[in-house]
């Protein structure tokens, strides 16, 4: 992605930076075509998409989006939540999509029933549509590094479904650091950025060591500490994981200086693999 991206930056000119609102229309128009293809209604395709926000279709290809959208058309008013699990690979992994009510501590339910699957989420795009449904994609690899095997989507599509009609009840397992992450010194970093124009979150940065069970354990202190995360972009580089999130209280506020502190102390004290080894070895 990052070298298609360059070679058409680099051959419309670094002057002329890429509209987002031209890259937003071409991929409708290609998941139209899609659609159009599995004979979906454009009706309801149409109808759907009035509740997603400009991000979904800029963070999405147009073969997701087809997919996704297709599957939500289908599961109707199905009050259930809907899982699905891509099968062909993606980004070297494979996909887990949600589309849900949106409820508290719903990415802490889902990064700890991944962790108990024995998955690790390589990258993750959270978001949220305007009914309030999240639209939440995971890139998840085997712990050989390969996407998931096919003789356990099943079970994996069932332990979720079955941990979202129960958000909250968290299961965090206590796993030792592999020789190779032993290898690596990423300290953990939590940044506060400054807020811009009328932003109602609290945006945060954070910087770790890509650890078994990180984002599980991220999910439960954003439970303890009473935050509800309104959209991530999960990147995983390397040894190094880069994540970004947009959290409020559980009231709908930005966290004030207090809170802020008191988080940022907490991630640091549970993910810095240091103070893991150090429980570990108690």
């Amino acid at each position: 992605e990052l070298y298609f991206a360059t070679q058409k930056a680099l051959r419309q000119g670094l002057e002329n930076p890429p509209d987002m609102r031209l890259k937003i229309r071409e991929n409708q128009r290609q998941a139209r075509q899609i659609l159009a293809q599995r004979e979906v209604p454009l009706e309801a395709v149409n109808t759907l998409w009035n509740d997603f926000k400009a991000d979904y279709f800029l963070r999405h290809s147009p073969e997701q989006i087809a997919w996704h959208c297709r599957k939500i058309i289908a599961h109707g008013d199905n009050p259930a939540p809907l899982v699905l699990i891509g099968k062909h690979p993606i980004r070297g992994g494979s996909e887990v999509f949600i589309y849900c009510r949106d409820t508290p501590n719903l990415f802490a339910t889902v990064a700890s029933a991944l962790d108990q699957k024995n998955l690790s989420i390589h990258d993750a795009q959270i978001m949220n549509s305007r009914n309030d449904y999240v639209l939440d994609t995971f890139i998840v690899l085997e712990p050989n590094g390969e996407p998931i095997s096919p003789n356990r989507t099943a079970t994996i599509k069932k332990a979720l479904e079955k941990a979202l009609q129960e958000p909250g009840k968290l299961v965090l397992r206590s796993k030792p650091l592999s020789r190779r992450h032993r290898q690596f010194s990423v300290p953990t970093r939590v940044v506060f950025l400054p807020h811009k124009g009328e932003n109602r979150h609290t945006l945060l940065e954070l910087t770790a060591l890509d650890t078994p069970g990180l984002l599980a354990r991220i999910g439960a202190v954003f439970q303890q500490c009473g935050i509800e995360l309104h959209a991530a972009k999960i990147t995983t580089i390397g040894e190094r994981v880069e994540d970004f999130f947009s959290l409020t209280t559980l009231a709908g506020e930005p966290l004030n200086q207090a809170e802020q502190q008191a988080l940022e102390e907490r991630l640091v004290n549970q993910l810095n693999p240091q103070e893991q080894g150090d429980e570990e070895g108690r």
